[in-house]
């Protein structure tokens, strides 16, 4: 087996607690706060005054933009991440091509260009690939509102919005293929799902950088033997055209 090795930089160490911080929040912010709405409801839903069921409604509705607020938050923890991380890389591997104003302004297409151009590897290689691609899109549409993040993001995770129910023909106002973001009900297990794309992502890359050290400790090359033997992925350079 070929080991993929890359050359480390001081980006991949400040990189080394943004796991814990994407985590931290998600336990210590995103989750009791949801858990209070959800709770509030619960409790509504329990009292025996009729006109409670406006306020029900009323707090369904802010349920629901929290938890689009919380994703655009996630969203963009993520994605400053990856742009300072990439800048570091950048300034250390390649300083001549004045890479950081190109970073701030890639879109997410034109980031993945860059990792693979200073990483030697695609981000489409890591498992978490696909839901940051999805977070990209919903933080698009969290940003935007309808778009065409929104109806890109209906393709590839129609499960963000609840289900439609049956209407007649004469009452389909809208494509079947476009549901507007206001609409949209994100799951929390959805958003759990999210942060654990980050903290796989940011685990790999530690796993990248610790194969890259060129002189290990004893203890962690042992520690590698059995994480080789354990993971469900292994990096592989990219193939060169």
């Amino acid at each position: 087996m070929t080991i993929f090795r890359w050359k480390n930089c001081r980006a991949d160490i400040y990189a080394s607690k943004h796991d814990l911080t994407i985590q931290s929040f998600l336990d210590n912010v995103v989750q009791p706060s949801i858990q209070f709405l959800e709770t509030k409801i619960s409790e509504l839903h329990c009292s025996e005054d009729e006109t409670v069921i406006f306020e029900i409604s009323a707090m369904g509705d802010v349920l629901r933009e929290t938890k689009l607020a919380f994703c655009l938050s996630i969203q963009s923890i993520w994605e400053r991440q990856l742009r300072g991380y990439l800048k570091g890389c950048a300034n250390q591997l390649r300083p001549e091509d004045n890479l950081d104003q190109k970073i701030e302004q890639a879109d997410w297409p034109k980031l993945c260009s860059i990792f693979l151009t200073l990483r030697g590897i695609a981000l489409s290689q890591f498992p978490s690939y696909k839901d940051l691609e999805t977070l990209h899109l919903l933080g698009n549409a969290c940003r935007h509102g309808d778009g065409a993040s929104a109806v890109q993001l209906l393709k590839q995770d129609p499960g963000l919005w609840p289900p439609r129910p049956p209407m007649p023909p004469e009452f389909q106002v809208q494509p079947e293929n476009t549901r507007p973001v206001a609409m949209m009900d994100i799951p929390t297990s959805r958003i759990i799902a999210f942060v654990e794309a980050i903290v796989m992502f940011w685990g790999d890359m530690e796993y990248i950088y610790n194969e890259s050290i060129d002189r290990k400790h004893p203890s962690l090359e042992a520690r590698l033997v059995i994480e080789r033997s354990e993971r469900s992925w292994l990096p592989r350079a990219a193939q060169s055209n």
